[in-house]
């Protein structure tokens, strides 16, 4: 541990939420000029643990101090009030602004904005200059922001943080999304403010990258602190094992043969993917799904697996690659797609999946109302047919309140509207179906509506790719796990263990 002052400190802190117990005797410390690495898999508490920090949510029990004055954050202004500063995983930049506007962004300018601190535009401009040589975007400063590499735009981010003065920093995975070569940057960028005595909360799955440039790591698992150690002493291999939660070989594990029997002479392929690549994220993705199967595609926040469906799904466009369908070419738009047969089921329901105003029914037909229509080429509808149809669907899958084809899907709670997007895959009668995050959610009794439904499709000659979060989930379901990592498949297995994901998306 460092031997500088301390920044900041998490004593004892406990978070309850109804039924779940996310923080348990939660210990943290950073000290002055320090970087510390917060890892662990999804859902061990990484999350729960910063939102504290950061003032958007206060414990049930326990304390944050931030040099050594104990805090009580009302929101999240309070912590950066304090001296405390967050740079989320997801890129936040105004596109059509410049690098040196983008940065300047939340800063009161005196004359503009009458408040405390304000400061003139010529000062605040030269501040933002220096945090710009700092960062090593200081040629960057007139050009739009959306023209930007993704690292630029995060280091953007990080200025943004730094014209506040914060003390502490988190960086709540830094490099998503950045190539090897753009990473480098950011990595420049961290050493140089911990040389200048920031505290640094360094939160990455990447975990080479975490022994690299963290001093000391903290790993968590189930809403627990399970080692804080130096990280000389550590090594990725150990570190992965500490998360996982169990002693295997990590060195073997997920390294099966593919599930394919080695006579292919039964086995119908629906789904063939040769070399896609998406970018950012997807670097080469090689795999294909026979008829009845159910294939998870497992990875971590940001490995490719939702961009890997979205590309099958006609959404985004490959930057290389080939996709087939029963062995004909699948366009890169999403009505051919649709016309040949493919079923997606969006990841963030959100901002992807529904249109709040909408009425249930318009929802579920969204992608394909033709069925419904009174001529092929009129867009007007038999809302009572379509009504009827959609409303024996949701009845199979168990929504309430029964006969809500004509609600608007925002009066749905948000596991009911997931069952709506799902009955959306189901009415198609697709061949194949993309299911990004299905259960994402849901209660359990939903869950396990919806997993049956998965499997019906299976049954009756659909073929299935998954992805989920969850690495039980889709042992629970898949006949096939393929792990992608960095935008690439490091491993692929059947008879899958929970451990054996962990450790594949972790290591490789």
């Amino acid at each position: 541990m460092s031997g500088g002052a301390t920044a900041i400190e998490v004593v004892d802190v406990y978070q309850t939420y109804p039924g779940v117990q996310a923080l348990s005797a939660v210990d943290l410390r950073i000290a002055e000029g320090e970087v510390v690495g917060l890892v662990g898999h999804n859902g061990a508490g990484k999350s729960t643990l910063t939102r504290i920090v950061a003032g958007v949510e206060r414990p049930t029990i326990g304390k944050v101090l931030v040099r050594g004055e104990e805090m009580a954050f009302a929101d999240p202004q309070d912590a950066i009030n304090a001296g405390i500063c967050v740079v989320p995983q997801a890129l936040n930049v105004v596109p059509n602004l410049t690098v040196l506007d983008n940065i300047a962004l939340g800063t009161p300018v005196r004359g503009l904005i009458p408040r405390r601190g304000a400061q003139s535009r010529r000062s605040l401009q030269r501040q933002i200059e220096e945090v710009a040589v700092a960062l090593g975007i200081e040629d960057e400063l007139s050009l739009k922001a959306g023209f930007c590499s993704p690292s630029v735009q995060r280091l953007v981010m990080v200025g943004r943080a730094l014209l506040r003065r914060p003390a502490v920093m988190l960086l709540d995975e830094p490099t998503a999304a950045l190539h090897p070569d753009e990473a480098e940057r950011m990595f420049s960028a961290v050493e140089s403010l911990r040389a200048e005595g920031m505290a640094i909360l360094f939160i990455s799955h990447r975990l080479e990258e975490v022994l690299r440039v963290c001093g000391r790591v903290v790993a968590m698992r189930q809403g627990k602190v399970v080692t804080e150690t130096e990280s000389s002493r550590l090594t990725k291999t150990g570190l992965a094992e500490l998360i996982a939660g169990e002693g295997v070989d990590v060195t073997a594990a997920g390294r099966r043969e593919s599930a394919a029997p080695e006579d292919d002479g039964d086995r119908e392929v629906v789904l063939r993917c040769e070399d896609l690549r998406v970018a950012p994220r997807v670097h080469g993705v090689s795999l294909d799904a026979a008829r009845g199967e159910i294939v998870g595609l497992a990875g971590l926040d940001g490995s490719g697996c939702a961009d890997v469906l979205r590309a099958i799904a006609g959404l985004d466009r490959p930057a290389g690659g080939r996709l087939y369908l029963h062995d004909k070419r699948l366009p890169h738009s999403r009505p051919a797609a649709v016309d040949m047969g493919v079923a997606y089921l969006p990841g963030d329901r959100v901002h992807n999946g529904v249109i709040p105003e909408m009425s249930v029914a318009a929802t579920v037909t969204l992608s394909d109302d033709r069925a419904f229509r009174l001529a092929r080429r009129i867009p007007l509808l038999r809302v009572r047919k379509e009504a009827a149809a959609v409303n024996t669907l949701l009845e199979k899958l168990d929504l309430h309140p029964r006969g809500a084809a004509t609600r608007k899907i925002k009066q749905l709670s948000g596991g009911n509207q997931q069952k709506a997007l799902m009955a959306r895959a189901l009415i198609s009668g697709a061949d194949l179906y993309l299911f990004d995050q299905p259960t994402e959610g849901v209660d359990i009794g939903a869950r396990h509506e919806i997993h049956r439904h998965v499997r019906s499709l299976a049954a009756e000659g659909g073929s299935v790719l998954v992805t989920s979060s969850e690495p039980e989930e889709l042992v629970e379901l898949c006949d096939r796990v393929i792990v992608i990592r960095d935008g690439k498949i490091v491993s692929e297995m059947a008879d899958a263990t929970e451990a054996q994901i962990v450790q594949a998306s972790l290591v490789g």
